[in-house]
């Protein structure tokens, strides 16, 4: 499930779509059964009902009710879903021993392993009707993933239905019209316009603020450092206070230093994430780049419902900062796991991950697909993201999303210090170690 405070990162424009679609192989059988059925071999699961849980509302639970139609009106299977914002509900329900869904999205990442070995989350290769299908149409770096995008034990436990890119460097393509920039140091070399700065940044967002910066702080080390400096430190096993993230905190803070950051320090923490871009398209612009994810894009569209991909608004990808780690990626995906093993949830699990169900999402907007073969986009920008995370040599996930709670709270605290005053990042980071020592356990 995704944690309540992204909701924004992956929001879309809904639409009404239709599709005409067979659902085959929809039942239940394993890798090497297609055909089988929940139902009855060869035959076609038909009514019933699904009850399904998720974090999304408005416009992106619309877009979602398109993608079910299709599948409800060929099958009279009833979708129940609810919205449930709650990250942490379906550990409660577990440990509780209370009523799973059918379907909902995964837990926070410590709970793969155990929920795996539990049974309490059941693997693809015990459902999908044909198993090959699914790994040769999903994106690579998806499905040869490890532990942290749950494959356990070599078996697939999180289906993968749209994805998001991020740490992109936003910009007016108006305004900006030089040579884009591929290194950090060219980044800070480019000249803003007259009476603007160089970044747009918001950290605002109610309890979780900091979570913006997170993702580029994510970014930096993956691609500064290494993605095995990365994955360590966001499992614990390597220091805040330690010369690599120490450093990615310094190159951080050039982007929202007063110098360089619209409004300076105290508009950085007090623009909600959604709005920071607003300057970047005013007249005159206040900013000539904001570096976030694809998702952003639906929220220049509120602000200015008139702008154009291309013409108004591109992105450059994310910068170097050490060229043998360029092929580093940060991304972010929605995903759904089966919890009650029924004919219906498994006939809607074997079509969310297909081309037919996904093109729905990509042309709602705001979002990529999971499913590769997913290539009718809105406009170019948004095919030009699906190149950058196709080409990525290495996809790696949200950090701070895998932490355990105390230790993500502390450092969205740790962001919001160290954007006040940049020089208390060394006791900054050495708190940091503090919490690290304790939240992760023996």
């Amino acid at each position: 499930m995704a944690h309540p405070s992204r909701e924004g990162r992956s929001r879309v424009v809904a639409v009404a779509a239709s599709a005409v679609l067979l659902i085959a192989g929809c039942g239940g059988g394993t890798s090497g059964s297609p055909g089988a059925s929940g139902s009855a071999p060869g035959g076609s699961v038909q009514g019933g009902s699904i009850t399904l849980w998720t974090a999304w509302g408005g416009k992106e639970l619309t877009t979602f009710q398109a993608v079910l139609k299709p599948f409800k009106d060929q099958t009279g299977i009833d979708v129940k879903i609810t919205t449930v914002r709650d990250a942490n509900q379906l550990a409660i329900n577990v440990d509780a021993g209370t009523t799973l869904p059918d379907i909902a999205g995964a837990p926070t990442a410590d709970k793969y392993q155990s929920w795996a070995d539990k049974g309490v989350m059941k693997p693809l290769e015990s459902y999908l009707a044909d198993f090959s299908k699914y790994t040769s149409e999903t994106l690579p770096g998806l499905v040869n993933g490890g532990p942290e995008i749950g494959v356990i034990n070599g078996k697939h436990y999180l289906m993968f239905v749209k994805t998001q890119v991020k740490n992109l460097l936003w910009y007016n393509a108006k305004s900006f019209t030089g040579t884009a920039p591929k290194t950090w140091d060219e980044v800070l070399a480019v000249k803003p316009p007259s009476g603007a700065k160089l970044f747009c940044v918001g950290l605002e967002s109610g309890a979780d603020s900091g979570w913006p910066a997170t993702d580029n702080i994510e970014g930096i080390i993956m691609r500064q450092s290494g993605d095995q400096v990365y994955n360590d430190w966001w499992a614990g096993k390597h220091k805040w206070s330690s010369p690599e993230i120490t450093k990615a905190f310094q190159t951080f803070g050039q982007m929202v230093s007063d110098a360089n950051a619209y409004g300076g320090p105290n508009t950085v923490l007090t623009t909600n994430f959604g709005r920071a871009g607003k300057p970047m398209f005013a007249s005159p612009p206040g900013c000539t780049f904001e570096m976030q994810a694809t998702f952003i894009t639906n929220f220049f569209l509120e602000d200015y419902p008139n702008l154009k991909p291309v013409d108004d608004f591109n992105f450059v990808p994310p910068p170097s900062y050490n060229s043998q780690y360029d092929g580093n990626i940060e991304f972010f995906f929605d995903n759904f796991v089966l919890y009650n093993d029924t004919p219906q949830a498994r006939a809607l699990m074997n079509y969310l991950y297909t081309a037919d169900a996904q093109k729905i999402f990509v042309a709602a907007g705001g979002t990529l697909a999971a499913n590769k073969n997913v290539t009718d986009f809105p406009d170019p920008v948004f095919k030009h993201a699906s190149e950058v995370i196709s080409g990525a040599s290495k996809l790696l996930v949200d950090g701070s999303d895998n932490m355990p709670s105390e230790m993500r709270t502390a450092f969205y605290k740790g962001i919001l210090d160290f954007v006040k005053d940049q020089s208390k990042l060394d006791s900054i980071l050495k708190n940091l170690d503090t919490v690290q020592a304790s939240a992760y356990g023996p």
